[in-house]
């Protein structure tokens, strides 16, 4: 168990940014895991609790008591689902820098926080560093997912495919969060949209570093629900970059979410094609062609239609 004797000033340099509903079964290891970092700097952890009706709320209440300098606990009166809790939670976050941990996840180095706010420091040409990330299923089993290098990603690379696994991400802080627009709410995760603000609003790249320092558990959480199938993940997506593009804020990348928006479209295509919904993916791609024809688009829906065909 962390020292008690955590201290932090008012001039936060982190804040972790935590979403948690009726994890009680996870949450001690996810707050351990923050408690124990080894940092030289204040940091906050910001906990939202979307009214679990569990232990959850309890236990976080009781860490709150021990760790007052350090945890920032809020539990909402009446379930907000769960990106109504990520923007109510989001208002609360200060500092430089933003991390983000669910409350299912942990990590796994206790010098994660230092090591990644050290980079941003040193490297101002980044504006999200994440790093490699063990993958844990339900049956136990795991997995590591980790660059044999430093993985460097520009903007146009994060809107195509996000490359940051959440319990990894470190990010410099931005004006929007505080305020994230409605659509917000109706959104399946917001991570990913995060991200692209950043690097926006910083005009900077996004890297993984080659080492793992966190758990991320692939088959809990309500996010897992949304992203079951990769078809809805795309449509989900592109929605999101819609969105995105229609914030003045954003105007001065509007091409670059234009065309991550025909991207993660055709991505689509392919994921209903994949999963025998041949008819949609047809339909789908027809429309896409309408709007925006392209030569490349169509030889690799053709390729794999065959493809599908001779399986």
């Amino acid at each position: 168990m962390p020292d008690a004797q955590h201290h932090i000033r008012e001039d936060v340099m982190v804040s972790i940014f935590v979403l948690v509903y009726n994890q009680e079964k996870f949450i001690r290891q996810t707050l351990d895991s923050l408690l124990s970092q080894k940092i030289s700097f204040p940091y906050k952890i910001v906990i939202g609790d979307d009214a679990s009706t569990d232990l959850t709320s309890s236990i976080c209440e009781d860490y709150a008591a021990r760790f007052p300098q350090v945890i920032d606990y809020h539990r909402n009166q009446v379930n907000l689902g769960l990106m109504g809790n990520f923007v109510q939670t989001a208002t609360r976050l200060e500092g430089k820098y933003i991390a983000v941990c669910d409350g299912d996840d942990y990590w796994i180095d206790d010098e994660k926080l230092e090591k990644q706010v050290r980079f941003l420091e040193e490297n101002p040409q980044y504006a999200v560093v994440g790093t490699g990330v063990q993958l844990l299923l339900k049956d136990g089993k795991t997995q590591e997912k980790v660059p044999a290098h430093l993985e460097e990603y520009l903007l146009t690379e994060m809107i195509v495919d996000n490359k940051i696994v959440a319990p990894t991400a470190v990010f410099r802080n931005h004006r929007a969060i505080k305020s994230l627009p409605r659509w917000f709410k109706d959104m399946p995760y917001g991570d990913w949209s995060l991200y692209i603000m950043a690097l926006q609003e910083h005009k900077g790249k996004a890297c993984v570093l080659p080492e793992v320092t966190a758990v991320y558990r692939l088959q809990t959480g309500e996010s897992f629900k949304m992203r079951q199938t990769l078809s809805k993940v795309y449509r989900n997506n592109a929605l999101i970059l819609e969105h995105l593009r229609s914030e003045k804020s954003m105007q001065s990348i509007s091409k670059e979410l234009k065309d991550g928006w025909k991207a993660q479209k055709f991505k689509q295509v392919l994921a209903l094609h994949n999963e025998n919904q041949t008819g949609k993916a047809f339909m789908y791609f027809c429309k896409l062609s309408f709007l925006y024809p392209s030569l490349q688009r169509l030889k690799h829906y053709l390729y794999a239609i065959k493809k599908r065909s001779q399986a």
